[in-house]
């Protein structure tokens, strides 16, 4: 699997021409509440890498660091400069990596994209209703799909906390309600939730509340305060979307017990590898993909070893092939969390990869290369399909907490 990997990375270099880049549109943000900032553009959250203060602080740290430690072994400048390249992008890839969310609903899915990494997640489900929670550091994120009428209870019930609320609306979900809300906590310390609640605007029994929960104590609490209200009304909103699981340019497919999209009418080949193991192959105008199960194991048997070592893996070969800014998403499909690499070209060859591990130490590998100068799909079409991975038992992956990545697990 890497040699095939190796090699479709370098048939993408080779035919680039220009550097990877996210191009968004001018068109900026228009949505009236705390934290909208103008100067964003509406599509900013396209781009799935992110930054901050403090992650390029730890970052320039550990370039120092290498930079010493391989000095004292005499490592030449230039093997110094490429291990720190290494260091730096997967380092990126494990702490600013983007979170996607699709919860499926019916026949129905909701998906958002937020700067935002999944540390650690936990699904949960419900006779009526689920919930995903991701954890980044000191703040808490969570989403619940669950019935209108149960929603409006909750916010019942928590009338007294409410610190501010306020109405909006926005063409992807229509009207909406955002509130930020104050509690204390048992050491006394002032705990904040700030988020929106909306419903489907496809079945207006069921409703979506997400929200941000930290503490916001002191001086750091305000700068939290300030960096979830921007997030929120310059990424979040903008990127929700209420998509058919069912549509018209794909189709699903299973391959042992994984099941995964492909173009719709796309006639599959079987090919086998080394250990006989299936590999199925989809390629038209524009579009190449092969999808693969694989048994082998990288590090321990943890989801969290795999997906580390396998984007390690990754990031090292595409710096080696001259990539720049591949970009990195945590894919969650209700419970069931993929690792993504994104390398966008959209006057060239692109390739997308996504990793899907479950509780049989089986990992499902899904290559899409692509060019949208000859390709039928979109760049948006292409991305959902890539997204939508799930594993057919899914019940083993509810109720445990999950972490997808780890810097514990790094080579370098």
């Amino acid at each position: 699997m890497f040699e095939r990997g190796y090699i479709v990375l370098k048939h993408i270099v080779l035919a680039m021409t220009i550097s990877v880049a996210i191009i968004t549109p001018v068109q900026a943000i228009d949505i009236n509440i705390p934290g909208a900032d103008r100067t964003v553009p509406v599509e900013a959250y396209k781009n799935y890498n992110y930054t901050n203060e403090s992650l390029e602080k730890a970052l320039s740290d550990k370039e120092e660091h290498i930079a010493k430690n391989l000095k004292s072994y005499h490592y030449r400048d230039y093997e110094i400069s490429q291990q720190i390249q290494y260091s730096k992008h997967i380092l990126r890839a494990v702490h600013a990596h983007s979170t996607i969310i699709r919860l499926h609903s019916d026949k129905d899915s909701m998906r958002l994209i937020m700067p935002f990494s999944s540390q650690h997640g936990m699904y949960t489900q419900k006779q009526d209703g689920q919930t995903l929670e991701i954890n980044n550091q000191r703040i808490d994120f969570s989403i619940m799909a669950d019935t209108t009428q149960h929603l409006n209870q909750l916010n019942k019930e928590n009338r007294d906390l409410h610190r501010d609320i306020k109405k909006f609306s926005y063409p992807s979900i229509g009207s909406a309600l955002w509130f930020k809300e104050k509690q204390k906590s048992k050491d006394n310390n002032e705990i904040y939730t700030t988020g929106i609640q909306f419903k489907n605007p496809k079945n207006k029994l069921e409703s979506y509340r997400m929200a941000f929960t930290y503490n916001g104590g002191g001086s750091e609490g305000a700068l939290i305060d300030r960096h979830v209200e921007n997030m929120i009304a310059n990424y979040i909103v903008p990127s929700i979307q209420l998509l058919p699981d069912t549509d018209s340019y794909s189709e699903s497919k299973e391959l042992y017990g994984f099941v995964y999209k492909t173009p719709k009418g796309l006639q599959q080949k079987i090919g086998y590898d080394i250990n006989n193991g299936a590999i199925h192959k989809y390629k038209t105008a524009g579009y190449e993909q092969s999808v693969d199960v694989s048994s082998t194991i990288r590090g321990d048997e943890s989801m969290t070893a795999q997906y580390t070592k396998m984007l390690e893996f990754m990031t090292i070969i595409g710096i080696n092939l001259g990539f720049k800014d591949p970009q990195y998403a945590i894919v969650w499909n209700d419970g069931n969390p993929s690792a993504l690499i994104d390398i966008y070209n959209p006057d060239g060859e692109s390739l997308i990869v996504v990793f899907t591990y479950d509780d049989k130490n089986r990992m499902l590998t899904n290559w899409i290369a692509y060019n949208l100068k000859e390709s039928k799909l979109s760049h948006d079409e292409i991305r959902n399909i890539a997204e939508s991975v799930k594993i057919k038992d899914k019940v083993s992956l509810t109720n445990q907490k999950i972490q997808p990545l780890s810097e514990a697990f790094l080579i370098i």
